[in-house]
């Protein structure tokens, strides 16, 4: 019997074949590792990320809420001042003997009051101003390198 000229390649191919199967599984596992390490790597930041901002979110809710103490002392103050003047104010009035003298009280008082409530919302959204510029600090870091 003479052999099949098909048989003899085929013993050949076989090893090759098993080769090449084997380079390539270990270049999908390479890839797959790489891959993996690189999502690690990605989780990690990303984790380190989420770390540092829930520690500035912390540091910055401690301090915007000395700033709404701040604000709100201060609107129990303006408050008492009003309502002290107020009171003066109509005291004043009620003791006028003439009208032009309550409607000059009256518009002085209306005035100062005006004038007092002004200064006041403008140092107030300073101190508000202040808390955002510090609150966005992290944030204006992150955005500046990039």
């Amino acid at each position: 019997m003479a052999k099949s000229p098909n048989s003899a390649p085929k013993s050949k191919t076989a090893p090759k074949a098993a080769k090449a199967e084997a380079h390539a599984t270990e270049a999908a596992t390479k890839m797959l590792d790489d891959g993996m390490e690189k999502v690690s790597d990605m989780a990690s930041k990303f984790g380190t990320y989420a770390e540092d901002g829930m520690k500035k979110i912390a540091e910055h809710a401690s301090a915007s809420t000395e700033v709404m103490r701040t604000i709100g002392s201060r609107n129990m103050d303006f408050f008492t001042r009003t309502l002290e003047q107020g009171v003066e104010a109509t005291q004043a009035m009620t003791s006028a003997k003439d009208p032009r003298q309550v409607v000059e009280i009256q518009t002085g008082f209306a005035k100062s009051m005006m004038s007092a409530y002004t200064s006041e919302m403008s140092a107030q959204a300073e101190l508000c101003m202040l808390a955002w510029r510090d609150a966005a600090k992290p944030f204006t870091k992150v955005w500046a390198t990039k």
